[in-house]
């Protein structure tokens, strides 16, 4: 009998997670004036983390498109116009998302998932780039699903874009 003796390569598993962010949208204080957003993702790596069952998160969509949905509408519900970005409008916002880490550990029949997410922002009148960061925490019964993945890395970005948006500096004084 022969046996190959040889390097081999095993495949992580890949899971793919739609985010979804919490229902209430950020609350901001009513405001008024337009407000040109962009945000991209300028993450290095597209990897969002690994399951504590050793599955590698992957976004089954574009993030930059939905995070930038979830901040417009919440502009828009505190009475901001969004309207298409250009360098020339002062009360223009560039947001980029420079990282979201999702971390998972199982401990016996509970699993703790932690989701940190940085993301940067800039208004076009000011040459001060600002850093906000969130981390999120919950634990789970056995592991967390496709659902409870996809809602902690939508609340690490709700609570991050929360305090970007609340900042007096970002908007407000664009106004």
């Amino acid at each position: 009998m022969m046996m190959f003796v040889g390097p081999y390569f095993v495949q992580a598993q890949e899971a793919a997670v739609d985010v979804s962010y919490p229902k209430n949208e950020i609350v901001l204080e009513t405001g008024k004036g337009e407000v040109a957003l962009w945000v991209e993702d300028a993450r290095a790596n597209k990897l969002l983390g690994q399951t504590a069952s050793e599955e590698a998160l992957i976004p089954a969509s574009d993030i930059a498109t939905s995070f930038y949905a979830y901040m417009a509408s919440s502009l828009k519900q505190a009475g901001y116009t969004v309207v298409p970005y250009s360098n020339e409008i002062a009360a223009g916002l560039l947001v980029r998302i420079r990282s979201i880490h999702y971390r998972s550990s199982k401990e016996m029949f509970r699993s703790k998932v932690e989701v940190t997410a940085v993301i940067e922002s800039k208004r076009n009148a000011s040459n001060v780039t600002k850093t906000y960061q969130a981390t999120v925490e919950d634990q789970f019964a056995l592991k967390a699903s496709a659902s409870d993945n996809g809602a902690m890395i939508g609340k690490a970005l709700a609570t991050v874009a929360q305090a970007c948006l609340s900042d007096p500096e970002t908007i407000h004084a664009a106004e």
